[in-house]
């Protein structure tokens, strides 16, 4: 039995500034975290019978690989030639909720793979060979940082630039991560989408010249002053965010509807300061700050919230026996 994982992502500041669109023309960077709610890929080689049993959401039972539905699945094991295995995944949070997750089934799953094959994985070595499947092979309208948020875990500033990705990795003290886990409130609106539609129409947008383009670059701008606020004036943070939603909604109005805008009036008026959509929009999970003499009037307000906690371990196998 092999367990792998990967975590999913809180995004802060900077995204959409890592799609392909936009990085032909431009730099970009992103202030992401990771947390303790993950994607686990589950499996063990079959002794009695041949071919591959991989369930999800539905349950495959195929001959090899090349006949699996699951796109993402059907490219790593046909890449890494592994078949007659018996594979389950679960996950701590529906998919389509603004978290990661595609990424992160991506990045779990080739960590499973890679060892299965033998191979010793890097963080890089995850997070590339995921952005290479998702965007390169299967053409996927997305970004980059969701794949190295996962493969390395814990706060970091991903700087995306002439072709390649630069880590700086925040070490904030503890009472800082704290203080964040404690002001940050991730609250449901709307029902699991997919995400490829609202990211393909932003990408078109993001013409060189484009007013996307250049509110965009204000989104990065955004992410030294996130960087500045997370150790140096935590409340800072709230405002912030505040100001990257505009900018988003100025980018893609899609990104926005009439429940989200509801549910965030709500939260800005039971003591948040700041909040964003997270992911490429319409539904998902709403990110509010919350500074602390408004935290009992917020959870009041909204006691369904997804809890969670920032998580300094990226991806990779847990259990082999």
């Amino acid at each position: 039995m092999l367990i792998a994982q990967a975590p999913l992502r809180v995004s802060l500041f900077g995204g959409g500034s890592d799609l392909p669109a936009f990085l032909e023309h431009n730099d970009g960077a992103v202030l992401s975290f990771a947390i303790d709610r993950r994607v686990f890929i589950v499996g063990h080689p079959f002794t009695h019978r041949t071919g591959i049993v991989l369930k999800y959401s539905i349950s495959e039972d195929v001959e090899h690989p090349g006949l699996l539905r699951h796109p993402i699945a059907r490219e790593v094991l046909a890449r890494y030639g592994v078949s007659d295995i018996d594979l389950a995944v679960m996950s701590d949070v529906p998919a389509g909720t603004g978290l990661g997750s595609s990424s992160s089934f991506t990045v779990a799953f080739l960590a499973f793979v890679r060892h299965v094959c033998g191979q010793v994985s890097t963080p890089a070595d995850l997070a590339r060979e995921a952005c290479e499947i998702e965007i390169d092979v299967l053409r996927e309208p997305i970004g980059f940082q969701d794949q190295w948020a996962s493969a390395l875990g814990g706060i970091n500033v991903l700087r995306f630039g002439g072709g390649a990705v630069h880590v700086e990795q925040l070490g904030l003290r503890a009472a800082d991560v704290a203080s964040l886990e404690s002001r940050l409130h991730l609250v449901p609106v709307g029902k699991p989408r997919s995400a490829s539609d609202l990211l393909a129409k932003q990408s078109q947008s993001l013409a060189a010249g484009s007013s996307a383009e250049n509110l965009t670059r204000r989104m990065v701008a955004l992410v030294k002053q996130g960087q500045h606020a997370l150790s140096w004036n935590m409340d800072d943070i709230g405002p912030l965010l505040h100001e990257a939603w505009q900018l988003k909604r100025e980018v893609a109005p899609d990104v926005t509807n009439p429940d989200v805008d509801q549910q965030y009036q709500r939260g800005m008026s039971s003591g948040a300061t700041g909040g964003k959509l997270l992911g490429a929009g319409g539904s998902g999970y709403i990110a509010f700050y919350v500074p602390a003499h408004a935290q009992e009037q917020f959870h009041e307000s909204f006691p369904q919230r997804l809890d969670f906690r920032i998580s300094s371990q990226g991806a990779g196998v847990i259990h082999e026996s």
